[in-house]
């Protein structure tokens, strides 16, 4: 047996958590929020409007004809719609589908319902068609906004299930 008196035992001092650690959380989570904002949500720089007193529409597509596409297949259909006037552009209901042809679309989600001078956002739906469901289909998409004489302004589109 060892005579060596014992020594006492002294507590692990904690660890702490670094006090940068938070901050750089929520740096982290306030960039993830404005990325996704500015990709929902982003005006073209140094881009003159196209039409002054008002606010216009213009989208990328009039016309999609995503051709034949197998049942059970899902598509996403976008469009990108940009306000090119000078003054705000809204929508005064939400853009929906009118079936012309065909049956049973999902309705169009917007990223912004107000666009200022400059700005843009996708108008987007996924499309699909199971069995009996099959056939050409024809929709319009409606965007109805304020901009004087184009307050329902529509874009085709086209598809072909098999």
């Amino acid at each position: 047996m060892s005579t060596k008196p014992s020594q006492p035992i002294t507590p692990q001092p904690k660890k702490r958590i670094p006090l940068w650690l938070p901050l750089i959380i929520v740096a982290g989570v306030a960039l993830i929020v404005v990325a996704v904002f500015s990709a929902t949500r982003t005006a073209t720089p140094g881009a003159a409007p196209q039409v002054n007193g008002a606010p216009a529409l213009q989208v990328d597509k009039e016309k999609v004809d995503l051709g034949t596409i197998a049942l059970g297949q899902t598509v996403e259909v976008k469009f990108e719609v940009t306000n090119v006037g000078d003054q705000p552009l809204v929508f005064t209901k939400a853009p929906y589908l009118e079936v012309v042809k065909g049956c049973c679309p999902q309705q169009p989600t917007v990223g912004q319902r107000t666009l200022n001078p400059g700005e843009h956002t996708t108008v987007a739906f996924p499309m699909m068609m199971h069995e009996g469901m099959g056939g050409y289909h024809d929709f319009r998409l409606h965007l109805p906004t304020n901009v004087p004489g184009q307050s329902d302004k529509t874009v085709q589109i086209l598809s072909n299930w098999q």
